[in-house]
């Protein structure tokens, strides 16, 4: 996860749209300019996001930024979905393009704010439905009040421990590796072992070992290995970190091990490549 950046005193998005639908027809591939967040209300359906497919849940968050493709699919009657969109612009979160939220995988399983999200998103429908007084400013300001929300519920401060994400509401392959996928994107930084992610989800290691290559072609240690080397160079491209700090960001006490690594996966030593820049 990544820090969120906000003023209060500037923040002042557009809400654009707000609507609950059910996935009736599939979509084409589309993208937009702003920002758009589809909460999973019942139901699961299938999601393709750039060149990946998601099966999505209730309780999952679908966050597109401007320019991602996306399109939801529809592959039988089963797979029937109740979506709450919304639709948001002049979103600005520091260090960061406009109506962009900083994230590492698209689809966000709610944890900690699960309840108050469903709560907002009920107060929004029925407030559309009854059309009292002043219903559209309403519709506004809870509207603004889910997008916060959700903006806390992605804040590292809210981190989940692994027994959080491993409580899974279905086991299929695809399910089981886009949570490992999340956890790893979102916990690099920790102490990790697939033998702890195996007993939270009451699965062998070597299942889940199985299942996961089958479904990314990468096996689990690897992806991980891969993820913390790229933020390795991110942050070593900031130059300001010892290489014993920047081992310890993303997940190693042992800096010599870590460098090795490192060398493995780039052909060069961290610090050479904090001296000269981009590897060979």
């Amino acid at each position: 996860m990544y820090e969120i950046a906000i003023n209060s005193e500037e923040f002042n998005p557009k809400v654009m749209f707000q609507y609950r639908a059910k996935t009736l027809r599939p979509q084409t591939l589309h993208t937009h300019d702003f920002l758009s967040c589809h909460y999973i209300v019942s139901g699961h359906c299938k999601y393709q996001i750039n060149d990946q497919i998601y099966t999505v849940h209730k309780d999952d968050v679908i966050i597109i930024n401007p320019g991602v493709p996306h399109c939801h699919l529809v592959e039988s009657e089963s797979q029937d979905a109740t979506i709450f969109f919304l639709g948001i612009d002049d979103l600005y979160i520091k260090g960061y393009p406009k109506n962009f939220i900083p994230i590492c995988n698209s689809i966000i399983p709610l944890r900690k704010y699960q309840q108050e999200l469903y709560n907002c998103y009920h107060e929004i429908v029925l407030t559309q439905e009854k059309k009292d007084v002043a219903w559209p400013l309403m519709t506004k300001v809870l509207s603004l009040e889910f997008l916060v929300l959700l903006l806390k519920e992605l804040s590292p401060q809210n981190s989940s421990t692994i027994q959080d994400y491993f409580q899974l509401k279905t086991y299929d392959k695809q399910t089981i590796a886009q949570t490992i996928t999340t956890y790893f994107q979102e916990n690099y930084m920790k102490k990790i072992s697939v033998e702890e992610i195996a007993r939270s989800s009451y699965l062998s290691t070597t299942y889940i070992t199985k299942i996961y290559k089958e479904v990314t072609g990468d096996t689990p240690i690897n992806y991980l290995i891969n993820l913390r080397m790229e933020k390795a160079m991110e942050i070593l491209q900031d130059g300001h970190f010892s290489i014993q700090d920047v081992a310890k960001k993303v997940g190693y006490d042992d800096p010599y091990y870590f460098s090795k690594l490192f060398k493995k996966r780039f052909g060069l030593s961290p610090s050479s490549y904090k001296r000269n820049g981009q590897p060979a």
